[in-house]
């Protein structure tokens, strides 16, 4: 179900393990490389931890479609997968 009245915000150059908002949510991506060139088109919502991106590449590992974002290339998942989200308090 798409998110309603959420606005695209600015945001930080998106970098490895960023996760942000397509347009308006609900889908998502998470980076796993450093992209400059799409600031500002992203709202940042979160990051992955260092130690927890191993577990991110893993997911390239899984059926996926190309396809390309703003001239770069980019890899979609086939299926869902469900996952947990942890907040970190720092």
């Amino acid at each position: 179900m798409p998110f309603k009245d959420i606005k695209q915000e600015a945001c930080p150059f998106i970098k490895r393990g960023t996760v942000a908002w397509v347009e308006n949510g609900p889908d998502f991506f998470i980076s796993l490389s450093n992209h400059e060139e799409w600031y500002p088109k992203y709202t940042v919502f979160a990051y992955v931890l260092s130690s927890d991106m191993p577990l991110v590449e893993k997911l390239v590992t899984l059926p996926t479609t190309g396809s390309v974002w703003g001239g770069v290339s980019v890899s979609i998942l086939n299926k869902f997968i469900t996952f947990k989200i942890k907040k970190d308090l720092i």
